[in-house]
């Protein structure tokens, strides 16, 4: 999401959730990036090491509520 445009970027559906998979999806994302784009992630480890091994920026955010009790 374009968060200044308010616009989707890019979607895709994968059957698996690696670090691969993250590692193809955020470099086809940045195909439609000027400079290096901040990313918001969810605590999804394999999005974390994607960007990581790009050297991008990202920030944590958690997009629900943990289940208490």
């Amino acid at each position: 999401m374009d968060v200044e445009r308010n616009e989707l970027i890019l979607m895709r559906v994968y059957t698996a959730r690696n670090h691969l998979t993250a590692k193809s999806f955020v470099k086809e994302v940045l195909n439609y990036c000027e400079g290096k784009p901040k990313f918001v992630v969810d605590k999804a480890p394999w999005l974390k090491s994607a960007l990581e091994s790009f050297g991008l920026e990202y920030e944590h955010e958690t997009f629900r509520e943990e289940k208490q009790g």
